[in-house]
């Protein structure tokens, strides 16, 4: 007879979907029963697992959800969505004995774009807080720059996780597959491979991204193009999986290619229908302003370029492992000069400490379960 515990987590977010498949697999191979449910990219992320879909769009969703949580022990939500703040009250209402975690998967203690201030609410709402970043338990959160979360520092639990296996696999991909991904990338736009640099913007999905970040780029790359020839990059444009249904990046770069796609020395620029993998192993640089990835392009081998309207400062940034482009000229200097091979090793210490890694996160993450959630004797391996 053992003890055993009903987990269930509720994901709106891709990224933390990625992070609470990898938790339900570990918890599962230590006799937890466990419930996902997933809506929007998450949803897409998860949708080779069992999991229980609901929709955003459903009168009292929240209501819904925590209903179905109701026999739970524990309950992890994501923080970054604004559906999180009424479903931590509904958990509240509807799932009383149910202990209610917020995960916060960022490794940074301040996102730009509402990220951070959505999450500020999601985070003094629930009982409990895990860190992705274990650093995070003993340092300032913020809401807004200069604004800190109130939040005890016994409400935090710092787990010291990251998908560095996912990192490690698409370098060994970048060394086995790349040839094949950017035939098959040249082949759908109908391009006679000539050496060209590619070049892959990953996406954001908020209002600082689509408003200023992305134009910035768009608007560097013109500029760019004027001073040097630029018809040797190919720049392809990963969106957020979160972006694509209201498609504003799309619109911005349809537009900037409307004025500039047919000028002398300008780089030809695609909408990707790559996944997120393969558009890493075809990459010869990838640039972005802020996303949680940006740790696993450097590890996975990746020249990386940080571009936008102002630096943000990030782990990268922090520890020199990026070049930065907050202009034009800079962003022909990064982009003109891209390393040839990444020193991995040398980078390697400094971002496993920045995210606050730690190797037992599946012990620190049961152990959580154990101390707060409410068990029942019996055994169970199921996953639902």
């Amino acid at each position: 007879m053992s003890l055993s515990a009903v987990v269930c987590f509720v994901a709106c977010h891709g990224g933390p979907a990625d992070h609470f498949a990898t938790f339900a697999e570990a918890l599962v191979e230590k006799g937890y029963t466990v419930q996902i449910h997933a809506t929007g990219s998450a949803l897409n992320k998860l949708k080779d697992r069992e999991i229980t879909p609901f929709s955003l769009d459903e009168k009292d969703a929240a209501i819904a959800v925590a209903k179905r949580c109701a026999e739970a022990a524990v309950v992890i939500t994501d923080v970054g969505h604004a559906f999180d703040i009424p479903l931590q009250k509904a958990l509240a209402d509807y799932a009383p004995n149910a202990v209610r975690f917020a995960y916060y998967d960022n490794p940074e203690p301040y996102v730009p774009g509402g990220y951070s201030a959505v999450a500020a609410k999601v985070m003094t709402a629930a009982q409990r807080v895990l860190f992705a970043n274990a650093n995070l338990v003993k340092t300032p959160i913020y809401e807004a720059p200069g604004q800190e979360v109130l939040l005890a520092t016994e409400k935090r639990i710092g787990l010291g996780y990251y998908p560095i296996s996912q990192a490690e696999k698409i370098a060994k991909r970048r060394a086995s597959d790349h040839k094949q991904i950017r035939t098959q990338l040249f082949s759908k736009y109908s391009l006679q491979d000539q050496g060209e640099k590619v070049l892959v913007y990953a996406g954001g999905n908020n209002d600082e991204y689509f408003s200023k970040a992305f134009p910035a780029f768009l608007q560097f790359l013109g500029e760019a193009a004027k001073k040097t020839d630029l018809s040797n990059f190919v720049v392809v444009l990963q969106q957020h999986p979160g972006a694509k249904e209201k498609n504003l990046d799309t619109t911005l770069a349809l537009q900037w290619l409307d004025q500039q796609g047919q000028k002398t020395g300008v780089p030809r620029f695609f909408i990707s229908e790559l996944n997120s993998d393969d558009a890493q192993v075809v990459a010869d640089g990838m640039l972005y302003y802020q996303t949680s990835m940006g740790p696993q392009f450097v590890l996975a081998g990746i020249p990386t370029i940080q571009v936008g309207h102002n630096i943000y400062e990030d782990i990268l940034v922090k520890n020199a492992l990026c070049s930065v482009a907050i202009d034009a000229n800079e962003f022909l200097h990064a982009v003109t000069h891209l390393q040839r091979d990444v020193e991995v090793e040398s980078g390697y210490e400094a971002i496993k400490q920045g995210l606050g890694i730690s190797s037992d996160w599946a012990d620190r993450l049961e152990q959580a379960i154990k101390t707060f959630g409410k068990f029942s004797c019996g055994s169970a391996n199921k996953f639902n």
